[in-house]
């Protein structure tokens, strides 16, 4: 029995570690966890997420997932994108209180990728070549999709959807590096053809020439 509360003990701790590795502000040590306490209360997003942290941790108050979970989620339904990641990490690990879901995780991975969270981006990239979700989940920069147990071979029938122009310069202008950019361009393609007039323009916005190379030789019909 000790073991096995240890073990579990354990994987607590290495959860509350990836938490607040996931883009934390500040230090727990370094607050006070009624004013902390207060704040979320209050309605505060990173004061939430700080509270779930110290809960998770059991730094500076008792060790209680269920009451990180809450927090987490009140952060989270106000699109703080630490809590987003957070709660994606624990439905891809599930516990003893959430069971694994990989659905579920990358609909919040999503959300804090489209908050230029690299992390979470990275995540969702790992689950699509474990084939744990569709190439539309883990499609980050596009609406929000229906969640699903399908298969995924069944969601990936029609195979995934080409970028268009607006959304390769949304993703320059918001952020997303060249080298980046490319990986997912060389995966989903483009809808359109590269002429001067747009390669002036996506040069405007950012883009390199081993990027403009893979976009030129990307386009995919619809």
């Amino acid at each position: 029995m000790a073991n096995t509360a240890m073990k579990i003990r354990e994987r607590w701790i290495c959860l509350a570690l990836a938490i607040a590795f996931a883009a934390a502000t500040g230090s727990l040590v370094a607050q006070d966890i009624n004013a902390i306490r207060q704040k979320a209360q209050a309605g505060d997003a990173e004061a939430e997420y700080q509270l779930a942290r110290a809960y998770y941790s059991g730094k500076g108050t008792a060790f209680d997932p269920k009451q990180g979970l809450q927090w987490l989620r009140k952060s989270a339904d106000q699109n703080y994108a630490p809590a987003e990641f957070a709660l994606g990490v624990i439905f891809q690990l599930g516990d003893q209180s959430v069971s694994k879901n990989p659905h579920e995780a990358a609909t919040w991975f999503r959300k804090a990728a489209q908050q230029n969270n690299t992390d979470a981006q990275t995540r969702l990239a790992t689950m699509l070549s474990q084939g744990l979700i569709s190439q539309q989940e883990a499609r980050w920069h596009t609406p929000a999709v229906a969640k699903t147990d399908a298969p995924v071979k069944q969601q990936n029938a029609k195979g995934p959807q080409p970028f268009s122009f607006a959304e390769v310069e949304t993703g320059l202008t918001g952020g997303i590096t060249n080298k980046r950019m490319a990986a997912l361009i060389g995966t989903y393609g483009v809808d359109f053809s590269l002429s001067d007039t747009s390669r002036q323009k996506l040069t405007d916005d950012g883009a390199d020439e081993p990027l403009l190379t893979v976009i030129s030789a990307s386009k995919r019909p619809l």
